[in-house]
């Protein structure tokens, strides 16, 4: 038996939109398969295990504004480390405004800046407390990727590794229609739901890079309630 080992960062924060699910489904995934699991959960001030262990998922959840700002002052210390990964096809799965972290910079209402990792040529931009909220679908390499969207800003600039191209609801801003962050095998998006069981075919994509002689596990109900989604959402 193989054993897989999952790190989600923060997750004393980042559990907005039960976006603890896609830790708990990609979980679920891998125990059906026959693997043995371990979840390694890493608080704010904690060292992260991917730092200087094996971690197969690095799971990154969106939080709110407030501690965004302190998650990136931690991040910045290890900024090496994650381009590392990055380089070396490390899974990393960033939801809902953990996207931001990889870019420029967060601008609050205020027009103050917050620098982040610096990665990619992009920037958030925060507004009012007036949330943009949407039900979103977009395509990547060949699969339709439902998602949610709950956000208090968007990014603007250049994008040269787009995740997404959207089919429905907005992009990185109101104005775009590519979405997210994948360079190699990090997948960054303003998506959440949680993604992953909202798009089993993605799970299986996703474990796939960490194992490729993975069989996928096909429950009936998810394939519905996928097909169900996708059709409610392009009709």
């Amino acid at each position: 038996m193989s054993k897989i080992i999952i790190e989600v960062l923060y997750p004393e924060y980042n559990n907005l939109y039960g976006d603890r699910g896609n830790c708990e489904y990609l979980q679920k995934k891998l125990s059906l398969a026959g693997y043995e699991v371990e979840i390694i959960e890493t608080s704010l001030f904690d060292e992260p295990a991917f730092v200087n262990n094996q971690v197969d998922f690095l799971l990154i959840g969106p939080c709110q504004e407030k501690h965004q700002l302190n998650e990136i002052e931690q991040l910045k210390n290890y900024a090496d480390v994650i381009r590392q990964r990055i380089e070396n096809g490390g899974v990393i799965l960033a939801t809902g405004n953990a996207f931001e972290l990889f870019g420029l910079h967060i601008e609050n209402d205020k027009g103050e800046k917050t620098e982040c990792l610096g990665f990619y040529p992009y920037y958030a931009k925060q507004f009012s407390r007036l949330r943009y909220n949407d039900c979103s679908v977009g395509e990547f390499d060949g699969m339709q990727i439902v998602g949610f969207k709950n956000l208090l800003s968007h990014s603007y600039g250049e994008n040269p590794y787009p995740f997404l191209n959207m089919k429905k609801g907005c992009g990185m801003n109101l104005d775009s229609k590519i979405e997210g962050i994948h360079e190699n095998n990090l997948f960054a998006t303003y998506h959440t739901g949680p993604i992953l069981p909202l798009n089993p075919q993605f799970t299986d994509y996703l474990i796939k890079i960490v194992d490729e002689n993975y069989a996928p596990v096909s429950l009936e109900y998810e394939k519905q309630a996928y097909e169900s989604r996708i059709k409610e959402l392009l009709k």
